[in-house]
């Protein structure tokens, strides 16, 4: 039986390290890009799709909600995984605007990783 597979995009290093440890800790396997077009050049090329996207909001070379927009262009027909969007910047109408781009669930970075782990065993199918 295959681990569960998480799409990890995050562009800082500290928290990219901090995440995957935590979730390789948990028995699942982590890809790690640390941008929009990293992620995409992935997704276009794995044979496997993840069974969950962890996506930061803000990257070096566009905005994350942007590329939840565009996971369902990028897919092979079938529906995209379930995602978690983080964000560390306090926008109030950052849950509603992560609904509308397809997300299943917005987290902010600050609740930490008890919350992380809860938010990813809920959204894994």
């Amino acid at each position: 039986m295959n681990r569960p597979l998480i799409l990890l995009v995050e562009d800082d290093e500290d928290i990219a390290a901090l995440y995957g440890d935590v979730l390789g800790g948990e028995g699942m396997e982590v890809v790690l890009c640390r941008s929009r077009g990293q992620a995409r050049n992935w997704w276009q090329r794995t044979k496997r799709q993840p069974d969950l996207v962890i996506l930061d909001v803000r990257l070096p070379d566009g905005n994350g909600l942007d590329l939840c927009c565009e996971m369902g262009e990028m897919g092979s027909g079938h529906p995209h995984p379930p995602v978690l969007v983080l964000s560390a910047h306090g926008d109030p109408r950052m849950p509603v605007l992560c609904k509308q781009a397809g997300a299943s669930e917005f987290m902010d970075k600050m609740e930490g990783l008890d919350k992380l782990l809860g938010n990813v065993h809920k959204l894994l199918p």
